[in-house]
C-alpha cells in the first residue's frame, strides 16, 4: 500500500475549499485577512493503520487556511463545533471549490444539525463576553506596575502594645526594625528590635523576614501577633501578572479599540453574531452564515453600542437560548452517529474512486 505525504492527498482528494471569516459573514474590511477552510479525504491507509494519522493541515503559503481531514471534521460537526458547522452552510458564491463528496454532505446538513447547537453556539459567544467582561475591567483597573508585596496583606490578630491599636500597617517607618518569629501556619509574632541589632521583618521587595536565629525568650513578649493572607497575596499575584500579560500581548488595534470605545468592538461583533446565529438554528433550523445584519454588526464593531447595552443584551440573548429556545426546538438533541458514520463512508467512496 503506497504511502503519501498529507499535502498529496490534500490535492487529489479535496472535498471543498471555501471563504471563512469575515468574507463569509459579509462583514468584511478592505483590509480583512483571507480565512481560508476545507475538507479532504485522506488516503485508506490512514484509517486502517495506526501509525498514519492526519487530522489537519495548515498551508504556510496562505495567509489563513485550513483544511481538516474528513472524520475530524465530522467529529466536530456532530459536536456542533461553530466554525465547523458554517462549511456545510456557506452561501455558494464563497465555496471556492466542490466535489460530490461536498454535495452528499451539504444536502444532508439539516440532519446534521442538534440542539447542542444552544451550548456550542451560545457557549462561544459567552467565552467572548467573558473576555470583554475582563479587559473592561483592566482597562478602568489598571494594575500598577510594581509587583504585589507579602508585607501590604498582612492583618492584625491581637495587638499587646500600650493604648488602642486598630490596624497595623507594615509601611509604617516604626515597624522597620521589627523582629518577626514566625509560629506556624501563616502566623507571626512581633517583637521590639532589641538595642544594636540589625533585624528586619522584611526585605526590599516587601517579603516577610521570620527570623530563625534568635531565641524568642531573649525578646521579652510580642508587640502583636499578625497573620500574613496568602491566599488575598496570590490572588493578587496572579490578577497581577495577568493584566501585564495582556497587556504586553494584546493586539495593537484591538488595543485602540478597547482604548476608544472601553472594550474590543470586533470581539463584541462576533459575540452578537454567534448568539443571532444559535438562536436561529434553535427556532428556524438554519445556519445564516451570510448575515442579512452585517451592516448592523460593523456598526457594533464601529463602537455603536455602549458596553452597557452590549452586556445587557449579549446576557438576555443568552439567557432566551437556554431557557426558551433550548426547550421549544424541534431539532433533535443529538446527531445520529450511524447516520454520520456511513455519510462519511460515502463521500470516501466518492472521493477514493474519483466520482
Amino acid at each position: 500500500m503506497k504511502f503519501r505525504q498529507p499535502n498529496e492527498m490534500l490535492v487529489d482528494q479535496l472535498l471543498v475549499k471555501h471563504m471563512a471569516g469575515s468574507r463569509a459573514y459579509g462583514t468584511n474590511l478592505p483590509t480583512s485577512d483571507v480565512d481560508i477552510r476545507g475538507v479532504f479525504v485522506a488516503d485508506e491507509l490512514f484509517y486502517k493503520s495506526p501509525w498514519y494519522t492526519v487530522e489537519e493541515i495548515n498551508v504556510d503559503d496562505e495567509e489563513d487556511t485550513k483544511y481538516y481531514e474528513l472524520s475530524k471534521f465530522l467529529k466536530l460537526l456532530v459536536d456542533q463545533n461553530p466554525n465547523i458547522v458554517e462549511t456545510l452552510w456557506v452561501d455558494e458564491e464563497d465555496v471556492l471549490e466542490s466535489s460530490p463528496g461536498y454535495e452528499l454532505l451539504r444536502a444532508n446538513r439539516e440532519k446534521l444539525l442538534s440542539s447542542k447547537t444552544a451550548f456550542t453556539f451560545s457557549g462561544y459567544a459567552v467565552a467572548q463576553l467573558k473576555r470583554i467582561k475582563g479587559h473592561n475591567k483592566w482597562i478602568n483597573n489598571p494594575q500598577p506596575e510594581a509587583q504585589p508585596r507579602m508585607m501590604d496583606f498582612v492583618t492584625m490578630v491581637q495587638s499587646f502594645a500600650d493604648g488602642k491599636e486598630l490596624k497595623f500597617d507594615f509601611n509604617d517607618p516604626a515597624h522597620e526594625r521589627t523582629v518577626l518569629v514566625h509560629y506556624g501556619q501563616d502566623l507571626y509574632g512581633m517583637y521590639e528590635n532589641p538595642e544594636g541589632k540589625s533585624y528586619k521583618a522584611y526585605d526590599v521587595t516587601g517579603a516577610l523576614i521570620a527570623n530563625r536565629d534568635i531565641e524568642t525568650h531573649t525578646l521579652g513578649n510580642p508587640v502583636r501577633l499578625i497573620r500574613f493572607n496568602r491566599d488575598e497575596y496570590k490572588l493578587a499575584k496572579e490578577k497581577h501578572n495577568q493584566y501585564w500579560t495582556w497587556k504586553k500581548n494584546r493586539n495593537e488595534s484591538r488595543s485602540e479599540l478597547e482604548a476608544k470605545f472601553g472594550y474590543d468592538t470586533k470581539h463584541a461583533m462576533h459575540l452578537v453574531r454567534l448568539l443571532r446565529m444559535g438562536k436561529e438554528i434553535l427556532t428556524e433550523g438554519v445556519v445564516r452564515v451570510k448575515r442579512p445584519d452585517a451592516k448592523e454588526l460593523l456598526e457594533i464593531r464601529d463602537g455603536k453600542w455602549t458596553y452597557e447595552e452590549l452586556v445587557s443584551y449579549a446576557e438576555q440573548l443568552d439567557s432566551d437560548i437556554r431557557k426558551v429556545h433550548y426547550k421549544e426546538t424541534k431539532l433533535q438533541k443529538t446527531v445520529d452517529v450511524k447516520f454520520a458514520t456511513q455519510l462519511m463512508f460515502d463521500a470516501m467512496e466518492l472521493s477514493w474512486s474519483g466520482k
